[in-house]
């Protein structure tokens, strides 16, 4: 596999290339991706480090000479450790400064032994389907929305693009995205997918509409775990449909999968959720994590986010890490979080900045605000 390897230093960036990487990496990917995160990587934005001693990949997109990837890396547990190696002497050998955004606990423990810094950096909700209900007083208003929303005549439908296209539909979730979209301050992406109709890489999609056929919901799904785990990326809603439309989409796409046999649902990660700065430890960084968390909601509402996927009443929250090169300061870190993230990373990061200034300046400010 040296030949692979090799090819890393030698790959040019034109189309050709990156389509041929993506599939390279799609192969890996649906034979060992075990990371709800993985299918994220397969977009015309990433480059690709692909292993020479171990059969894995890890995906990243370059901000200057910082690597930032998704998730953890792509190959067997057993060999994460020799493909971390491996990627960090790549990135040492192009001046690369590595940045791992969202991995679990095992890849952040290997990672741990290096020079850099490890944060918490938010919590997966994972639904167990084999022994989920919708029984509890937790899940109580997601379970009446739910049964109003069947009586209404709500009903589900997965769409698969793989076996018959169907561009009528397909031009109703457009616009169904456009409207969705309209009022957001900016689109997010590479830790959100898109519908990739053309190339699904094994996502499957599901649609709600009403008795009079009018589209209400349009969600997609990341495969992991060969399938037996599906994890929630995109989901578009009628602004002004129906109370509960996504939370009932959701719970009938998920109960619809595990008919199929699909054992575990992710609802994605929550951003910044469980950071508790009371623990001993706990890092500046985290600190501030937790403020953005706490008190801001300019390009991505972190707290409503959370509430909104704490509804479901998850089987298990699972700990995400941020973990970067300890050359990276605080403000590089932000900057090359922002730029592969937000399409509009020059607002975001002035509204971030006056933030960070108002917070030393007035802490008590914030600190009297938290609930």
């Amino acid at each position: 596999m040296k030949k692979i390897l090799d090819t890393n230093d030698m790959r040019s960036t034109n189309e050709k290339d990156r389509n041929n990487d993506m599939e390279e990496a799609a192969s890996i990917i649906s034979a060992v991706g075990n990371d709800s995160q993985h299918h994220l990587a397969l977009n015309s934005e990433s480059s690709y480090f692909f292993g020479a001693d171990v059969y894995g990949v890890i995906p990243y997109m370059l901000v200057g000479k910082r690597a930032m990837s998704q998730g953890d890396p792509v190959c067997k547990s057993e060999d994460v450790g020799k493909l971390i190696d491996e990627y960090l002497t790549f990135c040492k050998n192009r001046g690369y400064k590595p940045i791992f955004n969202s991995v679990g606990s095992e890849a952040a423990d290997v990672l741990r032994s290096g020079d850099v810094r490890v944060l918490r950096y938010g919590k997966e909700a994972i639904i167990d389907l084999n022994s989920y209900t919708l029984a509890g007083r937790k899940k109580g208003a997601l379970r009446r929305n739910a049964a109003k929303l069947d009586r209404a005549g709500v009903t589900l439908t997965e769409y698969c693009p793989q076996v018959s296209r169907d561009y009528s539909l397909e031009e109703e979730i457009f616009t169904l995205e456009v409207q969705w979209l309209a009022d957001k301050k900016l689109k997010l992406r590479y830790s959100v997918g898109g519908l990739q109709f053309e190339e699904p890489y094994g996502r499957r999609y599901f649609i709600t509409k009403d008795t009079d056929g009018e589209l209400l919901t349009a969600l997609s799904f990341l495969p992991y775990r060969e399938r037996k785990g599906y994890c929630v990326d995109v989901m578009y809603r009628k602004p002004d449909g129906p109370t509960g439309a996504m939370e009932h989409a959701i719970i009938s796409a998920a109960m619809k999968m595990k008919e199929d046999g699909v054992e575990e649902v992710s609802l994605n990660i929550a951003p910044l959720a469980g950071i508790d700065i009371t623990k001993p430890g706990t890092v500046r960084a985290e600190k501030l994590m937790y403020e953005i968390f706490s008190n801001m909601d300019f390009g991505y509402d972190f707290k409503n986010l959370y509430r909104f996927k704490s509804k479901f009443d998850p089987t298990a929250w699972k700990q995400r890490y941020l973990v970067y090169d300890s050359s990276i300061s605080l403000v590089r870190l932000a900057t090359s979080i922002t730029d592969t993230k937000g399409a509009d990373a020059p607002a975001l990061y002035m509204r971030y900045k006056r933030f960070f200034i108002s917070l030393l300046l007035f802490p008590n400010r914030y600190r009297k605000s938290e609930n």
